[in-house]
Formats: structure tokens, C-alpha cells, sequence
């Protein structure tokens, strides 16, 4: 009776999966970050962006913000696609 257990074939790290899962993770971590922060006190108040009057000034600049912004859409971008790529591998029984 005791060997009647089923045992589940759930398997919390695989390899083949988590790196590609935490890469896409972290893009879509780093994006959110890089999409809002420019956007906040916390930009404006931070104190390496006040160290000269050249930095400070170019933080401030709105392309500068833009382009931040820009990084973090790319990140959003990456990490949607790789979590996509995972979804469809998972679904066609390729990755366990």
C-alpha cells in the first residue's frame, strides 16, 4: 500500500528553463525601472547627478530622460518576447 505513492514529476529548477525564465524576469524588472524612474524625485534627487554642474544639467535634459526610457521599453520588449518564447516552448512539450 505504501509503494502506491505517486511521486510528482514537478521539478522546481530546471536548467533549461530557470536561466532564460530569470533573464526574462530581470529585463522585465529593469525595464519597469528604467521606463518610470527618469520620470521621478528619485532622478532628480539623486546625489551622483548633482556631483558637477555638467552631469546635473545633462540629467535634467528631457532626451536624456527620453533615452532612459527608451532603454526600458527595449528591456520590456526583450523580457515580453522571451517569456512568449518560453509560454509556446512549455505548451509544444519542448522544455520539461
Amino acid at each position: 500500500m505504501v509503494n502506491d505513492i505517486q511521486h510528482s514529476t514537478f521539478n522546481i529548477y530546471n536548467s533549461r528553463v530557470s536561466v532564460p525564465l530569470f533573464f526574462a524576469l530581470y529585463c522585465l524588472e529593469a525595464g519597469l525601472f528604467f521606463l518610470v524612474v527618469p520620470w521621478t524625485k528619485l532622478w532628480t534627487l539623486n546625489p551622483l547627478l548633482h556631483s558637477s554642474e555638467a552631469i546635473t544639467l545633462l540629467a535634467g535634459n528631457p532626451f536624456i530622460r527620453g533615452f532612459v526610457s527608451g532603454f526600458g521599453v527595449v528591456h520590456l520588449i526583450i523580457g515580453i518576447k522571451d517569456i512568449i518564447q518560453i509560454s509556446h516552448a512549455r505548451r509544444q512539450g519542448r522544455v520539461e
